[in-house]
């Protein structure tokens, strides 16, 4: 809804006040650093627009609108000046959820739940605590808990702090042993946004620091049972610039990725992991609720993790129609494409068609040597927009490779 009045030639139309509707739990802090005009400044539709949009890209509301309102009274610019309101109107999502985890990879099925809370104290504060029961293997139980919060913009500033602690346990057999593999860990991460403004947008970089102890429980022979752990110091620099809508995204990012694990500080194990990344989310102009999203991943690492290659590939999020962690090595490639195209009368439901292409290897020329492994398939998106990143996702994904059909389901989008 827009009010309106006829406006002289000569007069400039001015911006008086900023406010919000609708905004419940949501700080007018968080809002405000989301804008590009300020009170005061000349009234550009343009710019306005792009305000709502970045209110939109906070995702944490399921519409956002505004609406202009003349102001009658001129007390503080000059009477050439006629003054105006500007008023977002914001829907706001449910921001404390506790979601089943279901994940289903053909014989494999996992559940457990997952305690999501958004938007804590309105400024966009996020906690996930989970707990996820993954069956057993000859009787052994396997679990994953996890706790991770995220605060962006500490104390209103450009920098973000992200902590995360983790336990679980997982079976191997191998040479005729069954292996109780049991990790804890915990990592700490800050980050800076590089622009000037508070958008949360473009060019970043960040430090993070984490702790991982491995205990091998060897089941067969408890004496070849051992222990080890890492510590290792990340870099991550990168370019993010995506744009939430009301049915799908739009925008890319890309960056490079440094874990790097050395006895000179502690550590039992010594790697430097590289990985480069590129997504982006395509949209049309005939027809904006479709999307052709790619990903590309290039890994290396110079060396085993606590015992295992650095990589793994075969997953309902990266090769699907393949077998979990089908493949593993030191080096990845890895590229994903999506076509993805809304239901007729109800554009929350979407189809799509996909391609996975890649490989691991064992060393780093062998990328020009070995064959890569495809997967394709199709499958369906439902978006949930009452809650935050809830994306119902079911496919079904062929190996070329194995000549196998893999059926997958999950919360959120593949990537």
């Amino acid at each position: 809804m827009l009010m309106l009045c006829n406006y002289s030639v000569d007069a400039s139309v001015r911006i008086q006040n900023i406010k919000y509707q609708g905004n419940v739990v949501t700080d007018e802090v968080l809002l405000n650093n989301a804008l590009y005009i300020k009170s005061g400044d000349e009234l550009i539709y343009a710019l306005v627009e792009k305000s709502k949009q970045s209110i939109m890209d906070i995702g944490m509301f399921k519409s956002v609108h505004f609406y202009v309102n003349k102001i009658e009274s001129n007390e503080y610019f000059d009477e050439t000046d006629s003054l105006v309101d500007i008023v977002f109107v914001v829907t706001e999502k449910i921001y404390f959820l506790i979601v089943p985890k279901v994940k289903i990879d053909d014989d494999r099925f996992n559940y457990g739940a997952q305690l999501r809370w958004d938007n804590i104290f309105g400024l966009n504060h996020k906690m996930r605590a989970s707990v996820i029961d993954r069956g057993s293997t000859l009787g052994v139980k396997e679990r994953r808990d996890l706790f991770k919060y995220f605060y962006p913009n500490v104390n209103d500033t450009a920098f973000n702090f992200d902590f995360l602690i983790a336990s679980e346990n997982f079976v191997d057999e191998e040479n005729l042993s069954v292996i109780n593999r049991e990790d804890n860990s915990f990592r700490f991460a800050i980050s800076r946004w590089l622009t000037k403004d508070k958008h949360n947008r473009g060019w970043f970089s960040g430090g993070s620091f984490s702790f991982k102890n491995r205990f091998n429980d060897d089941l067969v022979n408890n004496e070849k049972s051992d222990e080890i752990s890492a510590v290792t110091l990340g870099v991550d620099v990168g370019y993010k610039n995506i744009n939430t809508f009301k049915f799908n995204r739009g925008g890319k990012a890309y960056g490079y990725k440094l874990d790097w694990s050395h006895d000179s500080f502690g550590s039992e194990t010594q790697y430097a992991k590289h990985l480069l990344y590129y997504r982006s989310y395509y949209r049309f102009r005939k027809y904006p609720i479709s999307n052709l999203n790619v990903q590309f991943q290039f890994g290396h690492s110079n060396a085993d993790i606590l015992g295992d290659k650095a990589f793994r590939l075969g997953s309902r999020k990266d090769l699907r129609g393949y077998e979990n962690n089908r493949f593993s090595g030191n080096t990845l490639l890895l590229m994903n494409f999506e076509f993805m195209f809304p239901h007729v009368n109800y554009p929350a439901i979407r189809y799509v068609t996909f391609v996975d292409i890649g490989n691991t290897y064992d060393a780093l020329n062998e990328i020009f040597s070995e064959s890569t492994n495809i997967g394709a398939g199709f499958g369906l998106r439902w978006k949930i927009s009452t809650f935050v990143n809830v994306n119902l996702r079911a496919d079904v994904g062929y190996g070329f490779t194995d000549d196998t059909y893999k059926f997958s389901f999950g919360t959120r989008h593949a990537f």
